[in-house]
Formats: structure tokens, C-alpha cells, sequence
């Protein structure tokens, strides 16, 4: 059986380290049409379908799991005004994503945690959606 994040967090650590080149961010931008150092593969269109069919709003937040760098839910929240709270296993992903997070200028209640889908360390009635991207749980 494949390892996956939460079994094996530095095997993905490792793979974090390699995103962010300027190979890598050539690559991303070629075949998904993002810059957000993407582990997965939403592509722009996907995510703007994702924006569309949510109707995010200003006020309202997000969850992204399995977000790894933060790709889709960072873009999703900076395209349309919704707070994000992005979480993933990894450290390196988590903190990636913030880091992207200050860039972007969103602001609280948006951040990038560590967790995983089995233990979500947020109340049930305080998001509006839930998004994933090649997450396997």
C-alpha cells in the first residue's frame, strides 16, 4: 500500500521542498494555469467552476482540504472575498500556504493549519463549504 500524507509526512515534506522552482512554476502555470506552487491538479478552469457553482461571498469561508500550498482555496478566496482555512498534514504545505496567504493580503479568519480530514479542528456550523483536491482519506 502507497503511503500518504498523514502516513508518511517526510516523504511529503520532501516533496514540498521541490515545489516553487522556477521550473516547477513554469510547468504549473503550462498545464493548470496557477502560481500557487500546486501539489494537485485543479486546473484554473476547475477552480473558477468551483467558484461559480459555490457563489462565495465576502463573510462567508471556505475550507480546503488536503490543501497542501494552498491551491485552489487561496485563489478561490482572493478571487472572491471569502475568508479560507486551508489544512493539510504537512508542515511544509501549511506553511507555504501561509506565506502565500500574507502575499495575497487575506487576512484573518483566513489561515492554513495543520490537520487532516478525520479530525477537522472546526465547528460543523462555522464554514459555508468544504473543498478538496486530490485528497484521499
Amino acid at each position: 500500500m502507497q503511503a500518504f500524507a498523514a502516513d508518511d509526512p517526510e516523504r511529503f515534506a520532501k516533496r514540498y521542498s521541490l515545489t516553487g522552482t522556477t521550473a516547477e512554476m513554469a510547468t504549473e502555470f503550462e498545464t493548470l494555469g496557477s502560481d500557487y506552487q500546486a501539489n494537485g491538479y485543479t486546473t484554473m478552469e476547475q477552480a473558477n467552476q468551483l467558484r461559480d457553482v459555490l457563489e462565495l461571498q465576502p463573510g462567508q469561508v471556505l475550507v480546503d482540504l488536503g490543501s497542501g500550498c494552498g491551491w485552489p482555496g487561496l485563489y478561490l478566496a482572493r478571487s472572491t472575498g471569502c475568508a479560507v482555512i486551508s489544512i493539510d498534514p504537512v508542515a511544509e504545505g501549511c506553511a507555504t500556504a501561509n506565506r502565500r496567504l500574507i502575499s495575497d493580503g487575506l487576512v484573518a479568519p483566513s489561515v492554513a493549519i495543520r490537520g487532516d480530514a478525520e479530525s477537522i479542528p472546526i465547528r460543523p456550523t462555522s464554514v459555508d463549504a468544504v473543498v478538496h483536491g486530490d485528497l484521499l482519506c
